[in-house]
């Protein structure tokens, strides 16, 4: 290379498709639909299909698989030739971060919008597109953009602690006592915490401090044990810096087991004053918000909490009961409100409770907390999830979501809820971007990821979403609702040998899974097979002579048959019994064969979504 271009990129040969130069209208048309050309691992998918004329946008993906492989060390596709061709048609890219976890979220949301299968989703231009790699925020979509607070200076993240009791029904405490900790440190200014879920995805591997500041991101890890004999605790904890893998502080706490909430403040206290004369330089002094001054109270909404954070139908029951028992210790406890609403709520998920005696409970409790707390964050999303899926009042839903936000802008599941309520009334755009940010506070979490993927089926994106849902399989594989929604998104994109192998898993972890069952039906409608359909349709109203069955996926499977008589009938159903399924009337794709049908927009109009 010449002198002149010491330190500089120099491209020397970028594929059959004439560059497009900043201002360049890239729909200008270089080559003739029908040719193939290029090296495999940088076509566009127009290019590798032969199928439509290219223009500077063409030159836009090649440069995005450039600029992947500078990122992640590989393209995004191996293979043989035919292989990554075929790849670059019809799928996603893996996730940039996936490979590179430290990658800023902005910086891989720029590269994959350059590899957008569609070249209008793309950048405009190439000026455009090189504008947003040098402000990666330029890179999104205005109306995707959600509030952001300040990117904080210094980043902790507090593991799992071991429980070292000889009885594991205290394993309850070691989960508390990281989430409380978790809890206190997120209420500093300028102070980042992994989020539960990242930390907890690494309970139980073994990684030096090095790997896991790489990994989640962080200067510092705070790590620990609890051990209990009768009414004794001995609590370790430890401070360690991930750059220089040293011990920074460390401390053994030998108490009673009345002393737990003290001990913990003293803990987060101790670890504000370390970083102070660090990375977050002088502040004013640190004491974490108690929300309970009863111990046993305490030791049973962790109980409570502990069994919910199973979400299973038996984990529940269980935190119905602590919680209910927390109350009772301490009426005054507006956390225990809050976490009881939410547990009848995910029974209703579960089916474990009617919809009316099940919401109308978790909307009387979200109600008492706030009355008790109207500051609680937690409880302006529980208050924000009844008024949106049971009660249909759009304006106080998105008020409490909001409000919620406001509280604590760094609480995932308010920005999880949030985004579904804006896709559901219509601002898809905008539920994107929230969940996008879920997905950033909060990555290691399988339902934020893989409803993050679910909302791209509403903004009729699916081979978008189909990654997401992959990554969420990935973190747990044994939970059938993510095989479904796979499953569901591949049907929408018309990949339906894989939305076959997807439904099969959600089946054979949930046998009878009726959701799983209506979409298998409509599987069948698409393969040509109605006859099977009809079959699963017919299995599916016997096993109400055995138990109860929602209209919502009767009704699903109907509208696959195009039995619309029949589905309206079952709508109404679902209408009487406040299923949640309606509020998405509006956006879910479902509907599109019937959104002219008179009756469909009569229902819209009932839910006031029209």
């Amino acid at each position: 290379s010449s002198d002149l271009h010491e330190g500089s990129a120099l491209v020397t040969d970028f594929g059959v498709a004439r560059g497009a130069l900043a201002g360049d209208d890239p729909r200008d048309p270089v080559t003739e639909p029908g040719l193939a050309v290029g090296t495999p691992a940088y076509m566009s998918p127009e290019q590798a299909s032969g199928e439509r004329e290219l223009d500077g946008r063409s030159d836009q993906y090649s440069l995005g698989c450039v600029l992947y492989e500078m990122l992640a060390g590989e393209p995004p596709f191996a293979g043989g030739a035919r292989s990554v061709m075929s790849r670059h048609v019809t799928e996603p890219p893996p996730p940039l971060r996936a490979r590179r976890p430290e990658l800023p979220l902005a910086i891989e949301q720029v590269v994959m919008r350059a590899l957008a299968k569609d070249p209008a989703q793309r950048f405009p231009t190439t000026a455009a597109f090189g504008e947003a790699l040098a402000t990666p925020l330029a890179g999104l979509t205005p109306d995707v953009l959600p509030a952001r607070t300040r990117e904080p200076s210094c980043a902790i993240a507090v593991l799992p602690f071991e429980n070292s009791s000889a009885d594991q029904e205290n394993e309850y405490l070691s989960v508390g006592l990281t989430d409380e900790l978790i809890t206190a440190l997120a209420q500093v200014p300028d102070l980042r915490v992994a989020s539960r879920s990242s930390v907890f995805a690494l309970k139980g591997s073994r990684h030096d401090a090095r790997a896991i500041g790489a990994l989640l991101g962080v200067e510092l890890i705070l790590e620990g044990s609890v051990r209990r004999i009768g009414n004794r605790l001995r609590i370790t904890a430890q401070l360690t810096d991930t750059a220089a893998g040293r011990l920074v502080w460390s401390e053994r706490y030998d108490r009673e087991a009345a002393d737990l909430l003290a001990i913990q403040d003293e803990i987060a206290r101790t670890i504000v004053r370390t970083i102070r004369g660090g990375p977050l330089g002088p502040a004013r002094d640190f004491t974490p918000r108690r929300y309970t001054e009863n111990p046993r109270a305490y030791a049973l909404y962790l109980k409570g909490r502990y069994c919910w954070n199973k979400r299973t139908p038996e984990g529940t029951a269980e935190a119905i009961q602590h919680f209910q028992a927390a109350i009772e210790e301490d009426p005054g406890y507006a956390l225990a409100y809050s976490g009881l609403s939410d547990a009848y709520a995910l029974g209703v998920d579960y089916r474990a409770a009617p919809v009316a005696e099940g919401l109308n409970r978790a909307r009387e409790l979200a109600q008492k907390a706030l009355a008790l707390d109207d500051t609680l964050a937690e409880a302006h999303t529980s208050l924000g999830w009844v008024r949106f899926i049971h009660d249909w009042d759009w304006d106080a839903a998105g008020y409490h979501y909001r409000r919620a936000i406001e509280l604590n802008p760094r609480y995932p599941t308010a920005r999880q809820w949030y985004s579904w309520y804006l896709s559901a009334m219509g601002r898809v755009r905008e539920g994107l971007g929230e969940a996008r940010l879920a997905v950033e506070l909060d990555p290691a979490s399988v339902s934020i990821r893989r409803s993050y993927g679910w909302l791209f089926a509403y903004a009729r994106e699916p081979a978008a979403g189909i990654e997401h849902v992959r990554r969420a399989i990935v973190m747990n594989p044994e939970q059938s609702e993510t095989h479904l929604l796979l499953g569901l998104l591949q049907l929408q994109a018309g990949w339906l040998d894989g939305a076959e192998q997807a439904l099969r898993e959600a089946l054979a972890l949930a046998p009878e899974d009726t959701p799983a069952l209506a979409a298998l039906g409509h599987l069948r409608v698409l393969q040509g097979r109605r006859e099977e359909a009809e079959a699963i349709c017919h299995e599916m109203h016997a096993m109400e002579a055995r138990r109860y069955v929602s209209p919502t996926d009767l009704a699903r499977i109907h509208l696959a048959l195009g039995d619309h008589d029949a589905a309206f009938a079952l709508l109404e159903r679902v209408w009487s019994e406040r299923r949640g399924w309606l509020a998405y009337l509006r956006v879910d794709p479902l509907f599109d064969g019937v959104r002219e049908d008179g009756r469909f927009r009569g229902l819209l109009r009932r839910m006031r979504l029209d």
